[in-house]
């Protein structure tokens, strides 16, 4: 007996110092990101500091760490997480040189394996509050997924109904069956699935990500190559869209339709038949209905894009306040969101396979990315977020092999969809039959016809479950005074979300969890203390 309560002592104790190793890591990667005279910036072998950091060392630290003070899960554990929509953010801000994007893939690494050594948040240990936020938070992570799908299968002319009925039909034979073997399976062969094309499109363009990231760093300007089909034959947008000029651009039209142009102080709008064109200037925006085709100048910066490499990998500003609050709201989001959704560790000694599938995921996410933006920063043009990745395997690689890999990519997105929805069973109504999941999974579904901003339902999905279960769960709290925490934090949330705030308190609006989970830990906290010294 004295044993094994000596062995249970240590493993709270590792489990405790690897959480720890984890706050410690992505503090170190907030600090590098947002430190005065941007030390991030510095380049070691031709790669900026903060990348290798965030994309490389910062990840496999967090893995080793983790594993080393037992972060133990499953392939389906891992999948209730790498699910879609986060994929789809990693590629979209990575692709864009976002401020945040070295974090964000630090960040959707090691929120999960904070989740997996403090042994998960228990379920719902705010009462009522909890409970509509647990589902409020898995509905809307299981929403932005189908967001993604339903584009993609837009971006290859597959309709958006058969795309949403495709996916949501096998996530709900997953959950159906309650087997976790199932959302193994699925995971796994998502995994493979999605790898095989990030790896072709290296082996095709003979390059490993980190020398690819220095040829996109080290270009004067991201702009339309020689064998660009966007300024060769042209090509028709999938969606409207309005695009941003750095440099006078000839733009020529395709075939007929209205174009508005926006230079700063006035909008004009034109009816253009095919073949003519329009001259643009610096600081012009043009606006484009969905199905116009257009043509752009070779040689010219791509409308949209950062305006260089130095740009894409080290964006101005970013060393600055403001960043730092945002970075701050990614972060928190991403944990606290990790901490209320993931299921609890296990202690299989094997089960390291959950950790590797989560870094080989979203490592190869950003990997995708990076080789996307080498190959063709004119790739997001008028498409949705994600589906433009589609279309880089067809594009390095010899047919047919080109449209098979995009084929595969494609079918790897609803494969974990399904694993991820079979992950989150648990949270949102583990019972037989599992009428709450099913409901959220088809409600989902419908929502998923009419296209929104997926990355922000994401956000909104972690963010609330950060704020109303793991916020007052992490206090310790009684089931009276966790109660108080969670509604606080809800109403909170609900508040800054969608309420109108002024520009600079933006980051509060995109990422509410900043004021609503401090709130809710610290009222839950009160309670406790006050429960005590009546005690």
């Amino acid at each position: 007996m004295r044993a094994g309560y000596n062995r249970a002592v240590s493993t709270t104790a590792g489990r405790r110092a690897g959480v720890l190793a984890c706050l410690a890591l992505l503090a170190a990667g907030l600090l590098l990101a947002v430190a005065p005279g941007d030390p991030g910036a510095l380049r070691l072998g031709g790669v900026g500091l903060l990348w290798w950091y965030g994309l490389l060392a910062g990840p496999l630290a967090a893995i080793v760490l983790g594993l080393a003070c037992g972060a133990r899960a499953t392939l389906a554990a891992a999948a209730a997480w790498t699910s879609p929509a986060l994929l789809g953010l990693v590629v979209a801000r990575v692709f864009a040189g976002a401020a945040e994007a070295p974090l964000l893939v630090l960040a959707a690494v090691t929120a999960p394996l904070l989740a997996w050594l403090s042994a998960g948040t228990p379920a719902a240990p705010g009462g009522p509050p909890a409970r509509a936020a647990e589902a409020a938070g898995g509905a809307l992570v299981l929403w932005a997924s189908l967001l993604v799908l339903a584009d993609a299968g837009e971006a290859v002319e597959i309709p958006r109904w058969l795309t949403l009925a495709l996916a949501v039909a096998a996530a709900g034979a997953v959950g159906v069956a309650r087997r976790t073997a199932a959302a193994r399976v699925l995971a796994a062969l998502g995994l493979l699935a999605f790898l095989l094309p990030v790896v072709a499109a290296g082996g095709a363009l003979r390059l490993p990500p980190w020398a690819a990231w220095r040829d996109v760093a080290s270009r004067p300007a991201l702009a339309f190559a020689e064998g660009s089909a966007w300024a060769g034959a042209g090509r028709a947008l999938a969606r409207p869209a309005t695009l941003a000029f750095t440099e006078a651009h000839r733009v020529t039209a395709l075939s007929p339709g209205a174009w508005r142009v926006d230079d700063g102080t006035r909008s004009h709008e034109w009816r253009l038949e095919a073949g003519d064109s329009l001259e643009l200037r610096p600081g012009d925006r043009l606006t484009l209905e969905a199905g116009a085709a257009v043509r752009f100048e070779r040689g010219k910066r791509v409308p949209g894009a950062p305006v260089s490499g130095i740009a894409w990998a080290d964006p101005p500003g970013r060393a600055s306040a403001g960043s730092a609050l945002e970075l701050s709201g990614l972060v928190l989001t991403l944990a606290g969101g990790a901490l209320a959704l993931v299921g609890a560790p296990v202690a299989a000694p094997r089960a390291v396979v959950g950790p590797a599938l989560l870094a080989a995921l979203v490592l190869g996410a950003a990997c995708l990315a990076v080789y996307g933006v080498g190959a063709a920063p004119e790739l997001p043009l008028g498409a949705p977020p994600l589906a433009y990745a589609l279309g880089l395997p067809a594009l390095v690689v010899e047919a047919p092999w080109g449209g098979l890999l995009a084929a595969a990519l494609g079918l790897a997105l609803v494969l974990l969809f399904a694993a991820a929805a079979g992950g989150l069973r648990a949270r949102l109504g583990g019972g037989r039959p599992p009428l709450l999941w099913l409901g959220v999974l088809v409600a989902a579904g419908a929502a998923s016809v009419v296209p929104v901003d997926a990355w922000r339902v994401l956000l909104l999905g972690l963010g609330v479950a950060a704020s109303a279960v793991a916020a007052p769960a992490l206090a310790g709290a009684s089931r009276r005074a966790a109660l108080v925490g969670s509604a606080a934090g809800l109403v909170a949330f609900a508040a800054l979300a969608a309420g109108e705030l002024p520009p600079w308190a933006g980051a509060l609006g995109r990422y509410p969890a900043l004021v609503a989970a401090p709130l809710a830990w610290a009222l839950a906290r009160v309670g406790r203390v006050a429960a005590a010294r009546r005690g």
